[in-house]
């Protein structure tokens, strides 16, 4: 009997069974992406073996110049707070749509997901974002000033203007209320305005008109505004109420341009900050612009301040970021930064490309009012529909939103991905990786109970997601979507599926969500799928009757180390071209080492390599250490009458246990197209000290590593004892 040693392990050749192991050290021309950081340097409440995207530190925003005080934003939308000397706020994202036009440009509109506000940009440097306010500060240090303004977009300074007005006396029936610049808009009260370009800031007393010259401090790198005022020139006293809101610059940089759809009667304001959350209610408000809108197309912008009372700054005063419950948009950095602003031509909008370029991007999410941070909360992902955003489930689906997220007690998130139509595929995946971390960084979570779902192409990116990474989630909802890619199907043994949606439906074809429904049968996999007779695509998602899918979801846990894996991979970054094709589940499987994103592995299988990119790769492993329980499956059909929103007929596999067998100290592997793996021994069950019996078969050269030492083997069948 001939003896190898691998890995601190002892393996040995049994007699009869096939090739001796290799030498030689097999090729991988397909290397999946590199080892996740070590378990120390991760969040609590993120789960294992997610991609590296998941767990890299978040990037850090450049401070401005020119600011001698903190950078102490908030990252709830629509909120702000006070911290050492100073008063920050940050505004909504993507929502400088000014008041209502005739236009229906831009892709906050021929996307799908309405704005309430119309106003485009003029071509060229706005990029289709120049005026929109992501951040804004005062501050009091030393004798003077400080009064900062933060852009989404920077591409040309001489792009936006920005103005502030001053009721320095807190009192709407002094001073005046047309603001100067020609903003276009009113507001009670105004004894001061300061408007502010890249030129130059103008201090403007708006009794006499008199305009005192600031120099403002640009920098390009923090896409930030700062004027400092000398106390001596604007005395700091008392209670002020302020407002602020911003457009494109004229030529000279010193009043508003007009924009370019909107009559000379209406404001040059695309976008006005200080709205709360209170203001911007969340119901058919996909971009956090109703109230604006509103306001605008009244030209009086009263109801959005702020209220500083200079004693607080004095004091050094901080008070905590807000962690409200309910719907808020929250904010987060990106590790890329894809170009300045928006792509709003409506050819873009199903291109699969991103739309929403800046490095800052925000995201929905739903904080249950059960919500305690002693208490780790489960995660539930609702991802967005095609042509849809980030507030698609807060602005149409209120009942679902009940019954998966307050009733469960969960916290819900909805991404992005970078724009409308990215189906969680290369940018708008690693925006999925990148918000999960985000949430984890700012709430207590349970990486146990993770629940992927969403709608139409939502559902179809919750279906991808889970059968790239199964050992992250404990089930995967798909609303009016489903998979083509049928043979991935294998690696979701572990993760629930449901499916749902209507017969008549005309985008996502019921004959898709039954081909993944037969697939799963096939397999014995646990999986329910709800077929209504008579809905179409749009009229299922208006209909907000999605309480039988919140009751699936309920309280699940993800299977950790089961006995049985089956994991295939594509070993290529792949997308078809087509977005229809894709609303039939077409192939969306990103490799991306350089974005952190791509195959890591499943439960105790690590550092998959395949051996050719031209097919996919598949492991099939037993651990006879860790058996499962005895499976049989149980299939039922039948019709639900009391169904909403409609009778639906209701067809479903689900699994009747009995006891597991006893171990047995044997390790199965069949391999296609795998040049190399990890199998981590105690992960598997294998207990140090034991010897045990490695089966493998495999189609060609693999490098196989058990602890940390590997074993060469070569195509054909080999039998092997290991010692633990």
């Amino acid at each position: 009997m001939r003896r190898l040693l691998v890995a601190g392990v002892a393996l040995a050749l049994l007699p009869a069974t096939g090739a001796v192991a290799a030498t030689a050290t097999a090729t991988a021309t397909a290397t999946a992406t590199s080892q996740v950081l070590p378990t120390t340097a991760r969040l609590t409440g993120l789960p294992g073996d997610g991609p590296p995207a998941l767990y890299r530190p978040e990037t850090t925003l450049p401070a401005a110049h020119g600011w001698p005080g903190p950078e102490s934003f908030p990252r709830t939308s629509g909120t702000g707070r006070l911290a050492d000397g100073g008063f920050f706020w940050t505004d909504y994202l993507y929502d400088d749509h000014g008041a209502t036009t005739a236009s229906t440009g831009g892709p906050s509109v021929t996307a799908g997901t309405p704005s309430f506000g119309t106003y485009t940009y003029p071509s060229g440097p706005a990029s289709g974002n120049g005026a929109d306010i992501f951040r804004a500060a005062v501050l009091l240090k030393g004798d003077a000033t400080y009064w900062r303004v933060d852009w989404t977009t920077l591409a040309d300074p001489t792009v936006p203007v920005a103005e502030w007005t001053f009721d320095r006396d807190d009192n709407a029936k002094t001073g005046t209320s047309t603001w100067p610049a020609k903003a276009g808009v009113t507001s009670a009260g105004i004894d001061t305005a300061l408007a502010v370009s890249s030129r130059g800031a103008q201090l403007i007393d708006v009794a006499s008109g008199t305009a005192t010259r600031l120099p403002v401090t640009v920098d390009r790198a923090a896409q930030s505004f700062v004027v400092r005022i000398p106390a001596s020139t604007l005395t700091p006293n008392g209670a002020w109420r302020i407002r602020l809101a911003a457009g494109v610059a004229d030529k000279t940089g010193t009043t508003f341009a007009q924009p370019p759809d909107a009559t000379p009667l209406q404001p040059a304001v695309y976008n006005v900050t200080f709205r709360t959350r209170a203001q911007e209610t969340p119901k058919y408000n996909f971009w956090d612009d109703m109230a604006q809108t509103q306001a605008l197309d009244q030209g009086d912008v009263s109801a959005f301040s702020a209220l500083i009372r200079w004693s607080h700054l004095a004091a050094r005063t901080t008070t905590p970021e807000a962690r409200p419950t309910g719907w808020s948009d929250r904010w987060y950095v990106s590790s890329v930064d894809l170009g300045p602003g928006v792509r709003t031509d409506p050819s873009t909008i199903e291109d699969g490309q991103p739309n929403y370029l800046g490095r800052v991007q925000p995201y929905g999410i739903y904080v249950p009012t059960t919500y305690d941070a002693k208490h780790p909360a489960p995660l539930t992902f609702l991802l967005h529909s095609l042509t849809q955003n980030h507030n698609q489930y807060a602005a149409t689906t209120p009942n679902f939103v009940q019954e998966a997220c307050e009733q469960r007690h969960s916290i819900c998130v909805t991404t992005l991905g970078r724009g409308p139509d990215g189906f969680y595929h290369d940018y708008a995946e690693l925006d999925f990786w990148q918000v999960w971390h985000a949430v984890a960084s700012a709430y207590a979570l349970d990486p146990e109970r993770t629940v992927l779902s969403g709608y139409s192409m939502g559902g179809i990116g919750s279906n991808q997601l889970a059968m790239q990474h199964p050992d992250l989630y404990a089930k995967s909802v798909t609303l009016a979507g489903g998979v083509g890619n049928l043979p991935a199907l294998v690696n979701l043994r572990w993760v629930p599926t449901y499916l749902a949606g209507g017969a008549e439906d005309e985008l996502v074809w019921a004959t898709t969500e039954k081909a993944e429904a037969d697939a799963l049968d096939a397999l014995g996999y646990r999986y329910r799928w709800m077929l209504y007779p008579v809905l179409d695509h749009v009229v299922y998602e208006l209909a907000d009757s999605f309480a039988d899918a919140a009751r699936y979801m309920g309280d699940a846990s993800r299977v950790k180390d089961p006995g049985h894996v089956t994991f295939r991979w594509t070993p290529r970054s792949e997308q078809t071209s087509s977005s229809n094709q894709l609303s039939q589940g077409g192939i969306a499987w990103t490799q991306r080492p350089d974005l952190g994103i791509g195959t890591t592995g499943a439960y105790w299988l690590r550092d998959l390599q395949a051996r050719s990119t031209a097919s996919d790769a598949q492991v099939d492993a037993i651990s006879g250490a860790r058996p499962d329980a005895v499976v049989t499956p149980v299939r039922s059909r039948t019709v639900d009458p009391t169904n909403a929103p409609e009778p639906a007929i209701v067809t479903q596999l689900t699994w009747r246990t009995s006891a597991r067998p006893p171990a047995t100290p044997r390790l199965t592997l069949h391999l296609t197209n795998v040049a190399a793996l990890t199998v981590l021994l105690a992960d598997a069950g294998f207990k140090p000290g034991t010897k045990s019996v490695l089966d493998v078969m495999t189609d060609g050269p693999t490098r196989l590593r058990l602890g940390t030492r590997t074993v060469q083997l070569a195509a054909g069948h080999h039998t092997l004892w290991f010692t633990a």
